[in-house]
């Protein structure tokens, strides 16, 4: 009697704790495809659902990381109207389509779009690490990074050595890396040498059984910034690795990325997103230490805007900015992510993109390092092939550039993938270019891009074999978790 009383009992229980996290999950406000998906696996799976909803269902920033957004929040304020009175802020956008991003990112953060700079694409790694080195040997006071990924051989080797030695020579060197993106680089003996030199080195939203239980462990920081004096900076979806060497195991060829070198007032901006990501993580005032009103003296004429985006002061914006884009389109809109798993507010506006006669063109890579991003990206094709989205397939490695081309007048590059991941956990930036040379050579590189890349015939996608289509189907009701 006693062993059936207990048994029910624990019944009970159980049945009342999936009941608790189920009412959980319909608490809080999210698009509807992740909640379902989430409630689906709990009450399919009740023990592995609880588990994994636990883990990685909240965003959970950490009780001390949370208490500092709070604190900055004010600080962060009074920064964007620093950045607010330099000579370089721009009333007025270039181009129509412009003008609703920049109202909207103003809006939004409050962050301005500057003029006086100097663009510049790289879309050789090898050529970026070569100049980056470079750069990083003429550095005079300041130097902030940070990488999702960080991990030695070839190229990289020689740009350790460089900040090594700025920082022998008294130059301010941080170095930012991402706790589970960069932890074989954290344990190693260059990292200690680098410590050794003077570098601070920084592990950001760091990972441990522990705080599995305080925080979510895939919040991560995904950006990839480089700011030097104040004057000079690079962006875009290049981790700090030489190609040549990273993830050759995964056979999926070596990782094309595009970087956008930045000289000019906008370097700052970007300063100061490493600097505000230093200082949550170390509480170190990093921001004060920068002059906001510096003059800094134009080096050219192009226009650019930045989207600092993920939980806590900057927000989940990206996807505003993303919609707003592809709504804003006339004529074509040309989209590269290594990633493509989609909600369903941006599976819809490429469809209705397309359907208004606006010629739409993604550009994937045809061979990707996670097989459920394959098959989940896969589940999303028939939709846009039958609105007559043109999808090419990447041939030349792992396609890893994240940029959106508008009417070959504006373009969005940056961190950001087309994921549920980037547009919602982590810690990104996007740089919004409002300029027609820029735009100019943007284009160029995707059409170097489509070169190597073959295009998908809608028809016969659609014959695939019927096991495929299952298996799409199936990983696709988990794509809103992915």
């Amino acid at each position: 009697m006693l062993d059936s009383f207990l048994s029910d009992l624990g019944l009970l229980i159980y049945a009342l704790l999936i009941v608790a996290v189920a009412l959980q999950v319909m608490l809080k406000r999210r698009p509807v495809g992740v909640t379902l998906t989430w409630l689906l696996l709990i009450f399919a799976l009740p023990l592995v659902g609880i588990i994994c909803y636990q883990l990685f269902g909240e965003r959970y920033l950490g009780r001390l990381r949370a208490k500092r957004a709070r604190l900055m929040e004010a600080k962060y304020k009074q920064s964007v109207h620093l950045f607010d009175q330099s000579p370089h802020v721009v009333k007025q956008s270039c181009s129509d389509v412009a003008e609703p991003l920049n109202k909207l990112t103003r809006r939004l953060l409050g962050l301005p779009i500057l003029s006086g700079n100097k663009l510049h694409n790289f879309e050789d790694s090898l050529e970026t690490l070569k100049q980056l080195t470079a750069d990083i040997q003429q550095a005079e006071s300041t130097i902030y990074m940070e990488f999702y990924i960080v991990q030695q051989g070839g190229l990289v080797e020689p740009l350790l050595e460089a900040l090594a030695d700025a920082a022998k020579r008294k130059v301010n060197v941080y170095l930012l890396v991402d706790s589970v993106g960069s932890s074989e680089f954290l344990k190693s003996s260059a990292s200690a040498q680098l410590a050794k030199a003077g570098v601070k080195l920084v592990e950001a939203l760091h990972a441990n059984p522990v705080r599995m239980l305080l925080q979510r462990i895939d919040l991560r920081l995904h950006r990839k910034i480089v700011a030097i004096d104040q004057q000079l900076a690079y962006t875009g979806s290049m981790n700090l690795v030489d190609p040549r060497f990273f993830n050759q195991q995964r056979g999926v060829g070596q990782w094309v990325d595009l970087m956008l070198r930045v000289e000019g007032p906008a370097a700052l901006n970007l300063q100061a997103v490493v600097a505000y990501d230093i200082e949550m993580e170390t509480g170190e005032a990093l921001i004060e230490q920068l002059d906001l009103l510096a003059a800094t003296e134009p080096v050219g004429q192009q226009r650019m805007q930045i989207m600092p985006s993920g939980p806590g002061i900057f927000g989940d914006h990206i996807i505003q900015l993303l919609l707003s884009s592809l709504y804003l389109a006339k004529q074509q809109i040309v989209l590269t992510s290594p990633y493509f798993v989609p909600d369903e507010s941006l599976q819809m506006a490429l469809v209705t993109a397309a359907s208004r006669g606006v010629e739409v063109n993604l550009i994937l890579p045809a061979r990707n390092d996670s097989f459920l991003v394959r098959y989940a990206s896969h589940s999303f094709y028939q939709q846009l092939l039958d609105a007559g989205v043109n999808i090419y397939k990447f041939n030349g490695g792992l396609l890893h550039t994240k940029s959106l081309l508008i009417d070959q007048q504006v373009a969005l590059v940056g961190t950001v993938n087309l994921d549920m991941r980037s547009l919602w956990l982590n810690f990104e930036v996007t740089s919004i270019i409002d300029d027609q040379a820029y735009a100019a050579d943007l284009n160029r590189i995707m059409l170097r891009y489509l070169e190597q890349s073959t295009l998908i015939n809608a028809i016969a996608w659609r014959k695939r074999p019927v096991y495929r289509r299952l298996l799409e189907n199936i990983v696709h009701i988990v794509s809103p978790l992915l």
